[in-house]
This record gives structure tokens, C-alpha cells and sequence, in this order.
């Protein structure tokens, strides 16, 4: 029997209010009172009151009852850090990343999409004194990163859509960012068709880091079996004066490219 395709027909409001509260506590590690909960979702209190209990009893989420906080428990975590594709990438990654930050003395970092940001996942430094470090477990708004737009350029339409819808979602309960407004705004406004052509065509994004002066991004995309990128590697390559020997920008990119190439083949990709 062929199975139905899924429609908007097909939904389970109480599902997703509950999902809401664990993507909220999420971003709110302070906890927050029920009456936040409600008024940051836009719903009464007594629509959650259930969902909260629920998600207390099931131990997603902790209650200070001293605070009248709820918190996101650790229940969560220990399940990610159970999911097999994390693993598997991470250990298929990291020593690539070793060998990567090696040969070109630069620091490397590996981002997968979540929850309309990117996330962190791992890190290395270079052996150099000069470091640029992103820690790990670091969030970053999908569109001001490198990574983040090379992950959504690699996504089939549909995909990328809801990415986008759930960004907008996050940016209105948070209010906030690591770059300003109007400068965020402009980023936005630049990720148009031609942004992602021109980074579907090159493969890559190499550009001027918007946080820091000095530091050009290097990023290339991770796929999978799917052919959509699961994740990106970034080389934050910094401008230092070369010793001999050193790698420069264009060696760095070349290096970065192919050794994306051999995870994205780890990772049971068939393509070019």
C-alpha cells in the first residue's frame, strides 16, 4: 500500500504547541515562568498548562519550584547524543579537521542546521598561537554565516523555505543577534537567487567575515546519501603575515574543497 503524502491537512495542533515549548525553553536556559511561556508563544495560559505538565511528568522539562521556572532538562541532550547521524558525522569528521588545520594552520569549525540557526557541532584549532575559536555548542543566525547560507543554499526549495520560515520564527521570540539590525538587514536583502547561484556554481563561499576584521570564511557544504547538505565546514581563515612554508587563501580553499568532497563521500554521497 502507497502511503498517503503528508498535507497541511494533517496536523497535530497539541504536537506542535509541545514542540514550541521545548524550542522555546531551548533558547531560554534561565527558564521562564509559565506566563512567559504563554505570552512568548502567543497563547493563554491554559493552553499550555497541559502541554507543560506533560512535558514535566515525561522529565523534557525541569520545575524550580522555588523560581516558578521551567527549564529544558537534560533528557534531550542525552538523546541527541545518542542519534547515530551526529555520531557518525562527528567521528567521520573530526579527524579530517585534524589533519585539515595540519597543513593549512588555520582553525576549522563544523555547523548543522537547527531550529532556524546553526549550530556548532565541532572544533579544532590550528598549532598556531593565533587562534580563531567558535565554541562548541554556539548558535549563529542562519543568514550571518558562512556556513549557515551554504547549508540552506544545498537544500531543495521546499526545504529551504521552512528553513527560512523558522528562522523569522526564532528572531521574533529572541529579539536578538550578534550583529546589528540594519547590518543584518542587509544580509538578508543579499540573499536573493543570485547569492545562492553564485554559490551553488563556485560550490563554496568564500567571503569576508562580517564579524571580524582580518578573518576571510571558507566554507564548504557536507552531503549526504540525500544529496542535501547536512552541515558545512568552515575555515575562518585568519590574514596573518606568512611564515615559509605557510599555506595561502587559494591553497587553504583548494584544501578545504576536497577534503569536504572525501566527508561528503564518507557520508554516502554519490554525486560530483
Amino acid at each position: 500500500m502507497k502511503q498517503k503524502k503528508l498535507s497541511k491537512n494533517y496536523t497535530a495542533p497539541a504536537l506542535e504547541k509541545g514542540l514550541d515549548i521545548l524550542e522555546l525553553l531551548s533558547i531560554n536556559e534561565n527558564g521562564l515562568t509559565q506566563a512567559e511561556i504563554a505570552s512568548k508563544l502567543n497563547k493563554s495560559v491554559n493552553e499550555i498548562y497541559r502541554m507543560v505538565s506533560t512535558l514535566r511528568s515525561r522529565e523534557y522539562v525541569d520545575f524550580d519550584q522555588d523560581a516558578d521556572l521551567y527549564r529544558l532538562s537534560y533528557k534531550i541532550l542525552n538523546m541527541t547524543a545518542r542519534f547515530e547521524p551526529v555520531n557518525t558525522l562527528t567521528t567521520r569528521a573530526i579527524p579530517i579537521m585534524k589533519e585539515i588545520t595540519t597543513k593549512a594552520n588555520q582553525s576549522i569549525h563544523l555547523a548543522v542546521y537547527t531550529k532556524g540557526k546553526i549550530l556548532i557541532i565541532a572544533q579544532e584549532d590550528s598549532p598556531s598561537s593565533f587562534n580563531y575559536h567558535v565554541s562548541v555548542g554556539a548558535t549563529f543566525d542562519l543568514l550571518e554565516t558562512s556556513s549557515g547560507r551554504v547549508i540552506l543554499t544545498f537544500q531543495k526549495e521546499k526545504e529551504r523555505k521552512r528553513r527560512l520560515e523558522r528562522r523569522k520564527f526564532y528572531k521574533k521570540i529572541e529579539k536578538t543577534s550578534q550583529i546589528p539590525g540594519s547590518q543584518l538587514r542587509k544580509i538578508e536583502s543579499k540573499f536573493s537567487k543570485n547569492t545562492m547561484q553564485n554559490i551553488s556554481k563556485n560550490g563554496y563561499e568564500l567571503v569576508k567575515s562580517l564579524q571580524i576584521k582580518g578573518v576571510t570564511n571558507i566554507s564548504v557544504p557536507i552531503f549526504d546519501h540525500t544529496e542535501n547538505a547536512i552541515a558545512a565546514l568552515t575555515i575562518p581563515f585568519v590574514d596573518r603575515i606568512l611564515s615559509k612554508g605557510e599555506l595561502n587563501l587559494n591553497q587553504v580553499s583548494k584544501l578545504l574543497i576536497s577534503s569536504g568532497k572525501i566527508l561528503s563521500s564518507e557520508m554516502g554521497y554519490k554525486g560530483k
